[in-house]
């Protein structure tokens, strides 16, 4: 009777044993199971029955109209400080307007819905604007990224007669293929499936060239594998679907950790300078650690990246809220880039207030991770834009707005 204790003790020993063999041997063995990813590559949210936003719909028709009257728009220049040191660039990605105008499209009325097509042609036939346009950063080649100052309209609402400072290496190690989304977003929502079939040679290229890159294993930037493989879908390239498929497949494998993810985002010690937002300038320097909300690895994430983040696994669910909470405790009135917030990360030692990426963090993961209701985001509209095309406060809209009706998933090879 003594002896049995004994014996399963030895046989805890032994299994003990053969775990930390597999783990040795085959460190992948014991990962959690691979991720279904077949919802997140196919499946895309219809709102239908949208109704009541008769006012935010009025807003975005507005914001449209602005751009569209503006024609090709610069990147937008952010200066909330009276040092001219600490200027600050956003929407430096070629084509990053079209997939916001995408967003737009089904809300608006036919006159510039066709407005829009012709826009997004525009962007698309002009080597420095299309979403293709960066070719081969780093790899010995030239590039249009970051879009020169001088590429287009300014955005800015007040006039302005120079940039004050700009940073020679601003935004160069930043991720720029996640606009190959909004190349898929506007044949999806318009129908114009010519204007992106035309370029998929181009598009085929620099993904090729560039999806590997770490930037893309990002949460707010894996969509670009998603997009690649729908586009990949439409147009019979098998072989260029299968290897988006791949990539999605390992990345959001890998993306189960949330730190992990985040560590790719801030870049190893001491090679920080390549990361894509550890470089230049640093948004993970320990001074910025209480005046700053770091939800990089949350920028410019599409549904399908929110859905996996709020269904792939609870562990990381969580995580990725307790990061939201924290931004939502730094700066209560996110939404509203004039809120007099000292923010070491933007704006510099001399000034305050919130630029664009913080609603471009913040929003997607309120919408599609913390689930808010409609009520919820059209109280967020309440701020204001930062100047014309400001993608992320337009995508927000876009959102209250079809929040309002019912969203359902769909297979997009369906229709």
């Amino acid at each position: 009777m003594n002896a049995k204790p004994t014996v399963i003790r030895r046989m805890d020993s032994v299994a003990a044993l053969l775990v930390l063999l597999v783990a040795i041997l085959h460190p992948r063995a014991l990962a959690a199971a691979p991720v279904d990813i077949a919802p997140y590559a196919w499946e895309f949210p219809e709102a239908t029955g949208v109704m009541g936003a008769d006012d935010l719909v009025s807003e975005l028709r507005d914001q449209v109209g602005r751009v569209l009257d503006a024609g090709r728009l610069a990147p937008l220049y952010i200066s909330f400080s009276d040092q001219e040191s600490v200027g600050y660039t956003v929407y430096q990605e070629p084509g990053r307007i079209v997939g916001t105008l995408a967003w737009a499209y089904p809300h608006l009325a036919e006159p510039m819905r066709a407005r829009v097509r012709d826009y997004v042609n525009a962007e698309f036939a002009n080597p420095t604007n299309a979403p293709w346009g960066v070719t081969a950063r780093g790899k010995g080649g030239t590039s249009n990224y970051p879009l020169p100052r001088a590429s287009g309209t300014p955005r800015e609402s007040h006039p302005r007669e120079r940039w004050w400072f700009e940073r020679p290496g601003f935004g160069t190690t930043r991720p720029f293929l996640h606009t190959l989304y909004g190349a898929w977003l506007h044949g999806h929502r318009t129908g114009d499936w010519s204007a992106t079939s035309n370029h998929w040679p181009a598009i085929r290229a620099v993904y090729k060239s560039h999806g590997d890159d770490d930037a893309y294993r990002l949460y707010g930037t894996m969509c670009v594998h998603i997009a690649v493989a729908r586009l990949a879908d439409r147009f019979g390239d098998a072989a260029t679907r299968a290897e988006a498929l791949a990539r999605l497949q390992a990345r959001m494998d890998d993306g189960l950790d949330f730190d992990a993810v985040e560590g790719l985002a801030r870049g190893k010690p001491g090679a920080s300078s390549r990361s894509p937002y550890g470089g230049y300038p640093d948004m993970y320097d320990p001074r910025m650690d209480h005046s700053t909300y770091r939800g990089w690895v949350f920028l410019n994430l599409s549904p399908e990246m929110g859905r996996y983040l709020h269904d792939a696994s609870a562990v990381l669910r969580g995580r990725v809220l307790e990061r939201h909470a924290a931004g939502k405790a730094a700066f209560p009135l996110w939404w509203m880039p004039k809120a007099s917030y000292f923010n070491r990360s933007w704006t510099g030692d001399e000034g305050s207030g919130l630029v664009p990426e913080v609603v471009g963090m913040m929003a997607p993961v309120e919408r599609w991770v913390a689930r808010a209701d409609a009520a919820a985001l059209s109280r967020q509209t309440r701020g204001a834009p930062n100047g014309t095309g400001d993608c992320y406060w337009i995508e927000m809209l876009v959102q209250a707005i079809e929040a309002t009706g019912k969203t359902e998933w769909r297979d997009v090879r369906r229709y």
